[in-house]
């Protein structure tokens, strides 16, 4: 996935109003994060937010992960290229990454617990990794599986009549 270039951004979207409406899209289909790709745009960038706290929404331009710890943490992950299947995945506890703001600025943090999941999962998307691609084919089919509607079952009762 090409980088983020200010100088000459995604035609029709400056940084502040892709930031905007990718952060609108994230929240109308009620995730917490958003990469480029899932919407179209080629470009190393992607959002994240909590609907509990709005306003602490923000894109994340040309990230990249600087450190991470060797304990791992498996927790359960939903994506919004795959609506209702969730999977244990596992990850860093805790990573230090940098990236650019919507104004160009370089920013570095540490993030852990959902939030380092989150970074995470969206980074791959960049990488053009899915998280069906992190876990065993076994796995997946059973995911997809639990995630589709139970049909109900059909009991057949044989009647007596007099």
């Amino acid at each position: 996935m090409p980088e983020f270039d200010f100088d000459n951004p995604v035609p029709f979207l400056n940084p502040k109003e892709l930031e905007k409406e990718m952060i609108e899209t994230m929240f109308a289909h009620d995730g917490i994060g958003l990469a480029a790709p899932q919407v179209g745009i080629q470009a190393r960038v992607f959002v994240m937010g909590h609907r509990d706290n709005p306003e602490a929404a923000q894109a994340f331009f040309n990230p990249v992960v600087l450190a991470n710890t060797e304990e791992i943490e498996v927790i359960e992950e939903g994506c919004l290229s795959f609506p209702g299947v969730f999977v244990n995945i596992p990850r860093p506890q805790k990573i230090r990454a940098c990236w650019q703001n919507s104004q160009g600025e370089f920013e570095e943090g540490e993030f852990e617990g959902y939030n380092c999941k989150c970074f995470l999962h969206e980074l791959d998307h960049l990488e053009g990794i899915v998280f069906q691609d992190r876990i065993s084919p076994l796995k997946w089919a059973m995911a997809v599986k639990k995630s589709q509607p139970k049909k109900p079952k059909i009991v057949k009762v044989k009647r007596k009549f007099r």
